[in-house]
């Protein structure tokens, strides 16, 4: 409603095989949650354009990689910043759902063995660093899902080093 005006373009976000065949049947973009998905994102854009049917909002796939990143000056930085994911994902596998820590409460957390494994396994979807080594590590993900769009996403505890985040990334990216 109304219906006088036209709806805009659909997109899809997934992070699952069937996301990405729905999203392709349908004929909308996809946006594939790397950030939190376990399955892999090349197979996920693979599976979405191989099953593509045009449709009125998009006559080719258009497909999007959502991903986290943490960019700071030096990776030393962007490591210290990055303990607040670290700790967030910790609390959120334990259903403890808490407003985002300081990177001085996540240095001090008791993590347990089991806390350091989901620490690790989490990791591996997430760009941390300085703007060279956080390219560095998306270059090869953005080429293997032939992503159309990077959507990033940063969940850091102080809203200046986010900004700061973003900007790095802009630069580099530019």
């Amino acid at each position: 409603m109304p219906s006088d005006v036209p709806l805009p373009p659909i997109y899809l976000l997934g992070s699952s095989d069937y996301s990405a065949q729905l999203a392709g049947h349908i004929g909308a973009a996809f946006s594939f949650a790397h950030h939190f998905a376990d399955f892999d994102a090349a197979e996920a854009m693979r599976l979405y354009r191989d099953s593509f049917k045009p449709s009125v909002s998009h006559e080719k796939p258009f497909a999007i990689l959502a991903t986290h990143v943490v960019c700071a000056g030096t990776d030393a930085e962007a490591e210290r910043l990055a303990s607040t994911v670290d700790l967030n994902f910790v609390r959120r596998a334990k259903g403890e759902f808490q407003p985002l820590a300081s990177p001085d409460e996540a240095a001090a957390y008791d993590y347990t063995p089991i806390d350091r494994a989901r620490i690790a396994r989490n990791r591996e979807r997430v760009a941390v660093g300085s703007p060279a080594t956080v390219k560095a590590k998306l270059a090869p993900l953005i080429e293997r899902t032939e992503a159309d769009e990077l959507m990033i996403t940063s969940m850091l505890f102080d809203h200046a080093a986010r900004k700061r985040s973003y900007a790095l990334l802009a630069e580099v990216f530019a």
